[in-house]
């Protein structure tokens, strides 16, 4: 079920990021021309959202979608990834544990979907449980 969550999650932001690309004319990563074309903090297509840093916290519906960028992979820490589990109406009432999402999110290490964030060489997935997508499922935006 974790892999399914984590595609929802990976086709909203990306939807997201196609809507803001569209609207701006541009072909690069919203986090990168965020602070030339538009406002940091504002919304979209109902969706709220602030641009922060490397990151984005978006909100629709009261889900949040929060993340990280570089260049064009997502990162997220399993906290982000559990507050979209926790607002999410369809996926809220799993009540998993932040042990389990984390268990969960390793498996996906090991099937090839994520990695640990590599900062600098030195590995700091297991201390701050920081992810980044290296396999993304294939949807039609």
């Amino acid at each position: 079920m974790i892999e399914q969550i984590l595609k929802d999650y990976i086709k909203f932001i990306r939807s997201f990021e196609v809507l803001l690309k569209d609207k701006y004319q541009q072909d690069i990563n919203p986090c990168l021309f965020s602070h030339t074309f538009f406002e940091r903090i504002g919304s979209i297509d109902g969706i709220e959202y602030n641009f922060h840093g490397s990151g984005c916290t978006a909100k629709k519906d009261g889900v949040i979608y929060e993340y990280d960028i570089i260049i064009n992979q997502i990162k997220f820490s399993q906290w982000k990834f559990s507050e979209f589990i926790r607002t999410h109406p369809e996926y809220q009432n799993l009540n998993y544990s932040p042990d389990f999402v984390e268990y969960e999110l390793y498996q996906l290490i090991e099937k090839g979907i994520l990695e640990w964030d590599i900062i600098e060489g030195i590995s700091f997935g297991c201390v701050f449980k920081s992810y980044r997508v290296v396999q993304e499922p294939s949807f039609t935006l």
